[in-house]
């Protein structure tokens, strides 16, 4: 029986050799990624933005558009809400102070399939040296043929109480009114595509 068990794991081992691939890094697409947030101005409206997304990881098996890990560089010292002053704010000590924290980051400590199309992300955001564990949901919007490979699309929506990443301006209006809002709402646009072998014979 020991000689039979012994003669089929030989048969086995190679079977799962090749049903194990390598994983697949996935090459950002910068010009169409975007990294949009939004805050409330004075209750009554909004204020909108945008930080570049200068690097970003994607790596998956290449047998689902689920990544295993995603890991992603923002800089906060370049964001544009298309005011000039506004920004000058933004970039100051009283917010980002991008003079020391010119940087943002985000590495994905788990992801969890919801469907073939959905995923929740979790992971470490990093603002002002401050480390906090975040968790949102993400939209695969599709995966076609491209002239490098492969191109597939991601969209993904979070929302932060920045007062936990210690920037804690509270100042009031005249009227008594919180100038700008807690909670900050931030919108993820991302493509990335590869020319992985692997994927192109296995899709």
């Amino acid at each position: 029986m020991f000689r039979f068990i012994a003669i089929l794991s030989l048969f086995v081992a190679p079977l799962y050799a090749v049903a194990a691939t390598p994983p697949i890094t996935w090459q950002a697409d910068l010009n169409h990624c975007r990294a949009e947030f939004t805050v409330s101005h004075m209750v009554v409206s909004k204020v909108w933005g945008h930080i570049p997304i200068r690097q970003l990881t994607i790596v998956n098996t290449g047998q689902t558009a689920m990544p295993q890990r995603i890991d992603a560089l923002l800089d906060v010292s370049h964001e544009d809400t298309d005011n000039p002053d506004r920004d000058a704010d933004l970039r100051s000590p009283t917010y980002f102070d991008v003079a020391r924290y010119p940087t943002m980051t985000f590495d994905s400590t788990s992801i969890r399939a919801v469907d073939d199309s959905n995923f929740v992300v979790n992971g470490d955001l990093t603002i002002k040296n401050v480390t906090r564990l975040v968790s949102f949901p993400v939209h695969v919007v599709g995966i076609i043929p491209d002239v490098k490979g492969w191109r597939v699309g991601y969209t993904g929506q979070l929302s932060i109480d920045r007062r936990d990443w210690g920037i804690v301006d509270s100042r009031l209006t005249p009227a008594g009114v919180l100038l700008v809002g807690y909670t900050v709402t931030i919108g993820l646009t991302v493509e990335a595509v590869t020319n992985d072998p692997w994927l192109r014979t296995s899709t």
